[in-house]
């Protein structure tokens, strides 16, 4: 499992599970202004959980996939878990607005959708193209399953780009659905 992966995952456990490391320290404009405050363990207050979800954010938009595939298979994770930090990690930054528009601030709300059914059963990548040297384009289909069965499957199309070292998508495509941030 590369580091990438790891980070997101750590990251999603984190914030599901609020461990986080306390203590007392004084706000700073920037949220790495503040990793080193924060010494002591015990009850996490919501000020400090927004201070670290903060510093998650800025991890994960300083971080970057470094290939299509992988861009494929961490937003197929955001489908399985239903955690859209998957989504906001290898989206490119006018899906990453989108994405805070849809879902709120990462400090003020919960980025994890969906409780209950239908949940992602299987999942098909039907194509995955190189356009050119900066862009792919990869078509996922996912089978869903509910209490009393399968149900209707959907489909994504995702614009992948290369920016820089980093590889994001650009776009997202719900045939009959037109474009959006998300499945």
């Amino acid at each position: 499992m590369n580091v990438f992966f790891k980070l997101i995952l750590l990251i999603s456990s984190v914030l599901s599970l609020g461990i986080v490391n306390t203590g007392t320290c004084q706000t700073k404009a920037s949220p790495i202004d503040n990793i080193n405050c924060y010494t002591q363990t015990g009850p996490v207050t919501h000020r400090q959980t927004k201070l670290q979800v903060g510093l998650f954010r800025e991890a994960l938009d300083k971080l970057g996939a470094a290939s299509p595939e992988q861009v494929i298979n961490i937003w197929i994770n955001a489908e399985k878990t239903r955690n859209r930090v998957f989504h906001y990690a290898v989206a490119g930054d006018e899906l990453k607005a989108e994405i805070v528009q849809e879902m709120g601030e990462p400090e003020d709300s919960c980025w994890i959708y969906g409780t209950s059914s239908p949940w992602l059963d299987k999942y098909e990548i039907v194509y995955s193209k190189r356009i050119n040297d900066l862009e792919y384009e990869a078509k996922i289909r996912y089978y869903w399953r509910t209490s009393s069965g399968p149900s209707e499957p959907s489909e994504t199309i995702l614009s992948i780009v290369r920016v820089k070292d980093i590889w994001c998508v650009k776009q997202v495509k719900q045939p009959n659905r037109g474009f959006s941030a998300h499945n």
